[in-house]
């Protein structure tokens, strides 16, 4: 099996020099849209959130601007905001995300880190529209008694219709859980239902989920061991009851970072960003569970070889500010077709690549 590519397009805010974490969702208008933070460097304080459109099934983009002005945030300390867009059942596309208020401008997120050993405050916000995304409400705050949550992922509409989010609070302390969170009225409001993930020393970060047709929902996540400061391969969790109960993590021996899912013919894939080692890149794997609920992981597929992009060492922090690639998605579209998303950096110019792909024998 072989992957072809048949359109590599670039997104970005024209005004900036760093474009980057994408989540696409397509509409009940055909349209597919891009949400991405956008600022003039890497975890500037002034990064925003923008989207671009595709009417054409992701040949073409249009830059279309800002999601939301400063001004609807009430707040005078400046807002950088996260979100993933998902479409639910009633046409209304939410997206889900979470920010950090930026109380030193002069500071990136990662430079703040070194220093107060802290992220800034983080709070995390629902985004509604009901137009196809041409007009999206104020960010609506999601009430929970945790520090702000690391909400990477785009959230998960259900068979049922509810919506979950599943993140672990976004901190640097060695101590870590992750909670599991569904809304049965459309994101208005939540309800913290389970714990995914408990470690004294791992955390979970950029978990993303799946639902299966039988309703399992599993989840993956980039284990960091904080106490070795080490990367550990990427664990699947998953649940039988919508979230309430979970499995212990297995882990699948894919050395990857940050990972998402997608299915094709049927079958599930594991999308993972590899920043370490001599092969960095973005990769897919195929995930099978057995009857006695073994996990299966299928060989290397490479789809994208980011040669000179690997980690750099140092504490966690340090990391952070050196990436130069991630969050790779897949959207599926007519005709056996997908787009892949990821954002990349070259020469201190980060972008959003939006890559349409097929299978071939």
């Amino acid at each position: 099996m072989q992957i072809v590519f048949s359109v590599k397009n670039e997104i970005r805010c024209p005004e900036n020099a760093a474009s980057m974490f994408p989540g696409a969702a397509m509409l009940p208008d055909g349209s597919i849209i891009v949400l991405f933070s956008s600022g003039s460097s890497f975890e500037s304080s002034d990064s925003r959130l923008y989207q671009a459109r595709s009417y054409d099934n992701g040949q073409n983009w249009m830059y279309t601007g800002r999601i939301y002005e400063d001004v609807l945030i009430n707040s005078a300390v400046p807002f950088t905001g996260y979100a993933k867009p998902v479409l639910l059942p009633d046409g209304t596309c939410a997206a889900v995300g979470y920010g950090f208020f930026r109380d030193r401008l002069e500071m990136g997120l990662s430079d703040y880190a070194e220093k107060f050993g802290r992220f800034p405050e983080v709070k995390n916000f629902v985004l509604r529209s009901s137009d196809n995304g041409q007009n999206w409400s104020a960010p609506q705050w999601i009430e929970h008694s945790f520090p702000g949550m690391e909400i990477s992922g785009p959230p998960l509409v259900d068979r049922g219709g509810k919506i979950h989010f599943f993140a672990a609070p976004f901190t640097l302390e060695a101590q870590s859980t992750g909670y599991s969170f569904a809304s049965a009225d459309g994101g208005m409001s939540w309800e913290q239902n389970g714990e995914f993930f408990h470690s004294d020393h791992i955390v979970p970060w950029e978990t993303r989920s799946v639902e299966l047709p039988s309703g399992r929902i599993v989840l993956v996540i980039w284990a960091f061991d904080m106490k070795e400061q080490k990367h550990l391969s990427n664990h699947l969790i998953w649940s039988d009851d919508g979230g309430r109960n979970w499995s212990a993590p297995f882990d699948t021996k894919l050395r990857g970072q940050a990972a998402n899912f997608f299915t094709h013919e049927g079958k599930l894939y594991l999308l993972q960003a590899r920043r370490e080692g001599t092969a960095p890149g973005l990769y897919l794997n195929r995930i099978s569970f057995t009857p006695s609920d073994t996990v299966v992981c299928g060989s290397d597929i490479c789809l994208w070889n980011a040669r000179g992009m690997a980690n750099q060492s140092g504490r966690i922090e340090q990391q952070f500010a050196a990436l130069k690639f991630g969050q790779p998605s897949v959207l599926p579209l007519s005709g056996g077709e997908y787009l892949l998303f990821f954002w990349s950096c070259v020469e201190q110019n980060y972008s959003v690549q939006a890559w349409k792909f097929r299978f071939e024998d």
